[in-house]
């Protein structure tokens, strides 16, 4: 790769959730905060959704690798399985908690609720957090209701975030009665400003200095990924290459120009 040739230590812009790489906007500052409150705070499920590469799932999993730090609370973080019965899905979760599951699905949820009235006493706070969440059947959210008849009068004693697609929220408001015990956060693409800002953070985790694109070829890659984190990251990771191949510690508008036609099919 262009490491080397650019005097960095590792590759800037993998589009991988690595949560080293995460650059906190104040948007994202924002989401993370609002979900840790209510989780912090067991006052209610909430739900992040967003576009196709945003950063729902390096959010979530920052969140997780946070509070699993916290020894009073026991994080589950799982992707959204294709479980079409409210008793696969109540089994799905059980298992995640290492909780006894049942073949019924009123004795699974009767063990899972001993479980966590066992927890609450011991102090340890449930928390179940589920990315991909648009995925889930009509029968897992209305599980997933059913979760918050576990309370006692001031806190529920499991805490759910969901993280998903913008279907996610057509989803929960097709389904009234959980729409309206759900806080919704939300994400948007960058920024002109937040674009170079989120570039500059990867560039010196990776271990460079000055961030070698120039401005024109800022305003580019913005105007072409539409402030997209994922697509930024395609982009500028594409530009990379075409500038080493042709001997340029600069990244020029033409080679942006030029990598967006390997990075995106439809340039």
């Amino acid at each position: 790769m262009y490491e080397k040739f650019f005097g960095l230590a590792e590759v800037p812009f993998k589009i991988l959730p690595d949560t080293r790489f995460l650059w906190y906007s104040e948007q994202h500052k924002e989401a993370k905060e609002k979900i840790e409150y209510h989780i912090q705070q067991k006052d209610g499920p909430v739900y992040l959704s967003a576009d196709v590469g945003l950063g729902k799932t390096s959010i979530a999993q920052r969140l997780s690798d946070e509070l699993k730090a916290d020894a009073t609370k026991k994080v589950v973080y799982a992707f959204a399985s294709n479980l079409k019965t409210q008793n696969q899905f109540m089994r799905f979760v059980a298992d995640e908690f290492d909780v006894k599951t049942a073949r019924s699905f009123q004795d699974s949820q009767r063990n899972f609720e001993e479980y966590l009235i066992k927890q609450y006493e011991k102090g340890i706070t449930q928390v179940l957090l589920i990315d991909e969440a648009q995925n889930l059947p009509y029968d897992a959210l209305k599980t997933i209701h059913h979760f918050f008849n576990f309370s006692t009068p001031n806190q529920f004693l499991i805490q759910i975030a969901l993280f998903g697609q913008t279907e996610l929220q057509k989803r929960i408001h097709s389904y009234k009665s959980l729409a309206s015990r759900m806080y919704p956060v939300k994400l948007r693409p960058f920024e002109r400003k937040e674009t170079e800002d989120m570039m500059q953070f990867r560039w010196t985790v990776a271990g460079g200095d000055k961030l070698p694109f120039d401005k024109e070829a800022i305003d580019e890659i913005h105007r072409l990924t539409r402030g997209v984190p994922r697509d930024i990251c395609k982009l500028a990771n594409e530009a990379l290459l075409h500038s080493m191949v042709n001997g340029s510690k600069t990244v020029t508008k033409e080679f942006i120009l030029s990598a967006a036609k390997d990075a995106f099919e439809e340039v």
